[in-house]
């Protein structure tokens, strides 16, 4: 072989080489990569599932009247009226630290009151608990985390002392006028005395709030509230139709609506 051909023959061997470096780094980068991405997802996914909350039994303990189809509290006669099949069913989603919510009860509490005690409407409060994710920082700096799901749960200590309207009420009112300031519980039980919780059902109250009887029953609700696709509070669903902000907020639309949808 001749000095030319051979070095011709050098350069296109380096060529080759050089080639099959690059293919083995590109093989290298989409490796690493793949890497890198698996990596990065199971970093994204420990928090998603870490912040999933925690799986209940189906038969944690459930306050009274309250079944596990719904997990909402059923409130008023008309759920036991002889006609009841032909009286609407109302169910409003609510978080107990929504400001919107306590603007709604504002609104339109007192004429929703008027037509359960009518029997006119059979009522179910469905609470939700998704507040304390988004006001985790300023719950726990003002010493009340997990203010939702307690208030939740003093809600169905409440309904176990008969207050359940009464204490709906009442925990709206008493709302901090900054949001992200939450419920103490000492709050919560100077609620339960003013819905008329008072001596030996108030120890009852206390005790069955303190030792968080119903967190699976508020967990089990949360629940339910994200796999039926609920995106806000209030949320009022008619005979199972969403009701607008509109009709919720005015009285007189919601009562048209609610006498409209019953049945002859």
């Amino acid at each position: 072989m001749s000095a030319k051909a051979a070095k011709a023959a050098a350069a296109a061997a380096r060529q080759e080489a050089a080639a099959i470096e690059q293919k083995r780094q590109r093989k290298i980068r989409i490796i690493g990569g793949l890497v890198v991405v698996a990596v990065m997802a199971a970093l994204i996914a420990i928090p998603v599932l870490s912040n999933k909350d925690a799986v209940v039994p189906t038969d944690a303990a459930l306050p009274t009247g309250v079944t596990s189809d719904t997990y909402g509290v059923k409130v008023g006669p008309a759920w036991t009226a002889t006609d009841a099949d032909k009286i609407p069913v109302l169910q409003l989603w609510e978080d107990f630290q929504c400001p919107a919510c306590a603007r709604f009860e504002e609104a339109s509490g007192a004429a929703i009151q008027g037509l359960i005690d009518a029997g006119k409407v059979r009522v179910e409060y469905r609470p939700t608990i998704f507040l304390d994710k988004n006001l985790l920082s300023s719950n726990t700096a003002a010493g009340n985390p997990n203010s939702s799901q307690r208030a939740t749960m003093a809600f169905g200590c409440a309904v176990d002392a008969g207050a359940a309207e009464k204490f709906h009420l009442g925990i709206f009112a008493a709302q901090p006028a900054e949001e992200g300031s939450g419920f103490s519980n000492d709050t919560l039980i100077s609620v339960a005395e003013a819905s008329g919780i008072t001596g030996a059902e108030l120890d009852t109250f206390t005790e069955c709030l303190t030792s968080e009887k119903y967190a699976g029953w508020v967990a089990n609700s949360y629940d339910a509230f994200d796999s039926e696709g609920v995106s806000s509070t209030p949320t009022g669903l008619l005979d199972g139709t969403e009701l607008s902000g509109e009709v919720l907020f005015d009285p007189a639309q919601l009562t048209a609506a609610i006498e409209a949808a019953t049945k002859s």
